[in-house]
């Protein structure tokens, strides 16, 4: 998924959306506080839309679990340098200045998260440290700074095909588990229409070899790539249906309940457009199904591009229309939170 870098503190003060025009809208409703559909999380499982933590839009997450009933997110991303667990911001895991309050504060607020690792722009550490003691010990800095119960690795790019770093992953989620009851791990991989690349299918059956049954396989279905007049939602179903039958080949085990669903909402990066109404497909699809994860890139994205530029800089700042995705705004009309409000609903 798109993962931009946060910029100096200067830098963002100056730029398009700055962090106090996005708090501050964030943190004085024009209506009391009430809880929205989402509340009742998703019928067909946990509802855990991602959010951006590095991109200087993270304020909008206050929003979403206390206007709109958000009790779990995906916390994007960490990354490994070597064998340095950091942030996509070049910031440590536990020592993150402008991270780990937000997820304190969401924490206070009653939401869990999920810690996501990887992305487009970075790769998770067991693709980047060969030390599987020091990859293990990254994870669990994780776990331990955030309390949290529930890793995500979100392998594209360069690692999907990278067999050894795939090892290593299924091993640190191994040992992660035994080390902490409980745990659960998911794997987010790129998809088509028709399912998992054999990359893909190869991860999983990585996770077999290593004796490690996946929680959740989280397909992102965004971006194939096949033209602006695909049926978004009709996509992310048949992605869905696909990826069941190729999880299904590696371990009979598997259900829809390991099964996660992760559009990019509004436009996405080749020009094609995932919409309400495909939100509204999407989930009535999953919900009968009893799919486990129903997800969504990003928080920071659902509200429209004339929404972000009121808020930036208190309506001077400068947020162009996109061409193609951006990283604030959806490109779509729509409500603020219409999409959280879609996919979240039972």
């Amino acid at each position: 998924m798109r993962k931009p870098i946060r910029t100096a503190l200067a830098t963002a003060a100056a730029g398009a959306l700055s962090v106090v025009g996005i708090t501050a809208a964030a943190a004085s409703p024009a209506h009391p506080q009430t809880v929205g559909p989402a509340a009742q999380l998703n019928a067909a499982g946990e509802f855990a839309p991602y959010v951006d933590m590095s991109n200087s839009g993270e304020g909008l997450l206050d929003t979403a679990i206390t206007d709109h009933g958000v009790k779990t997110y995906t916390a994007a991303f960490t990354i490994g340098a070597g064998c340095d667990n950091i942030w996509g911001d070049t910031l440590p895991v536990g020592n993150d200045p402008y991270t780990d309050p937000e997820i304190a504060k969401a924490k206070s607020e009653g939401a869990d998260v999920i810690i996501s690792s990887g992305g487009a722009s970075g790769q998770p550490l067991a693709f980047t440290c060969t030390d599987q003691s020091k990859i293990d010990a990254g994870y669990q800095k994780e776990i331990t700074a955030y309390g949290t119960t529930s890793l995500d690795f979100d392998i594209e790019g360069a690692a999907v095909a990278d067999a050894a770093g795939v090892a290593r992953q299924m091993t640190a989620i191994k040992d992660l588990k035994a080390k902490n009851p409980g745990l659960t791990a998911s794997v987010t991989l790129p998809v088509l229409p028709d399912g998992l690349t054999a990359d893909g299918v190869n991860v999983l059956k990585a996770a077999k070899t290593a004796g490690v049954t996946l929680d959740n396989v989280n397909i992102m279905t965004m971006d194939y790539g096949q033209g602006t007049g695909t049926d978004m939602g009709a996509a992310a179903i048949s992605a869905g249906k696909a990826t069941l039958a190729q999880m299904q080949s590696v371990d009979s085990g598997y259900t829809y309940a390991n099964l996660g669903i992760t559009p990019m909402i509004g436009v996405n990066d080749d020009g094609s457009v995932f919409s309400l109404a495909d939100a509204a497909s999407v989930v009535s699809w999953a919900k009968s199904n009893g799919v486990g994860r129903m997800s969504y890139w990003s928080v920071s994205r659902d509200q429209s591009c004339s929404a972000a530029r009121a808020t930036a800089k208190g309506g001077t700042g400068s947020v162009p229309t996109p061409r193609g995705a951006s990283p604030v705004c959806s490109g779509v009309p729509q409500s603020p939170f219409a999409f959280t409000d879609a996919l979240g609903k039972g």
